[in-house]
């Protein structure tokens, strides 16, 4: 027992260390330092030394970017809205700085990654560069007015996500994912087969989505989240798919169900502060 209670102590204070650090950062520089080494693609050396070179005048940055690394999956994303947050309060001028070097970074690997694609779009929605489009009336029926464009823009984005969700999806299970996502919805219009789109398409097709009434989001969401949960064995989500659906209710506006807020960390109410 002893030992097994030493074991927990020394997994957790390291993320216990990192968190006391990144509640007290303000400043414009230590916030773009932190926010920049919480998205970092892991084992991407070229994707760090780009880091480096962008926070080169940052004190302190390299223990920033250690802290970082420290934290678990489930701590990471609730960091980054929170310095995210705080980003947004600064001037103009350093949120534009920020923008272009998470820009450099990720185009340092050669390719971006997907979710790099909505780490960039929930960034420029956190700093204010882009409004949230307004929803569509609620209808005057119960039911909800499903358009075939609705699903054919949901086919897109949730091809887009099967990139993704079941976690490191390579196996076939994201296509398999996809199409249990698509049954719901075949009363309304024929999805096509699983086909990821390329940036514009998906942005496109999320601009779509965003067009949705409010009560129309979280029954897509449900849908995304429930059955990624199916195909991933029945036990909990990856980080991966767990990132790409919290970052997407972000992006839609909309809450996260039960099942995919658990996965996370509620940060301590000091240190939104």
């Amino acid at each position: 027992m002893p030992d097994d209670y030493a074991s927990h102590q020394a997994a957790i204070e390291p993320e216990r260390d990192a968190a006391d650090r990144l509640s007290r950062l303000h400043g414009a520089s230590e916030l773009q330092a932190a926010l920049l080494a919480l998205i970092l693609p892991p084992g991407s050396q070229r994707a760090v030394r780009a880091w480096e070179i962008e926070t080169e005048g940052t004190p302190d940055a390299a223990v920033l970017r250690a802290h970082a690394a420290s934290l678990s999956g489930a701590a990471r994303l609730p960091w980054v809205e929170l310095l995210l947050s705080r980003m947004a309060l600064q001037p103009m001028a350093a949120r534009k700085e920020l923008l272009k070097s998470t820009r450099r970074i990720m185009a340092a690997r050669g390719a971006a990654r997907p979710l790099d694609r909505l780490h960039w779009l929930a960034m420029r929605r956190g700093l204010g560069e882009i409004p949230p489009l307004a929803a569509r009336p609620e209808a005057s029926i119960e039911v909800a007015e499903w358009l075939e464009t609705d699903v054919l823009a949901l086919a897109a984005y949730t091809a887009f996500l099967s990139r993704m969700i079941p976690d490191d999806a390579g196996d076939g299970r994201g296509a398999r994912w996809y199409a249990g996502v698509m049954t719901a919805w075949q009363p309304f219009a024929d999805a096509p087969d699983c086909q990821p789109p390329d940036t514009e398409h998906m942005v496109e097709a999320l601009g779509k989505l965003q067009t949705l009434s409010w009560m129309q989001r979280p029954v897509v969401i449900r849908s995304w989240v429930t059955a990624a949960i199916k195909y991933s064995g029945g036990s909990r989500l990856g980080d991966l798919a767990a990132d790409a659906l919290r970052l997407t209710c972000a992006l839609l506006d909309s809450p996260q169900p039960p099942e995919l807020a658990r996965h996370y960390i509620q940060l301590p109410a000091d240190a939104a502060k």
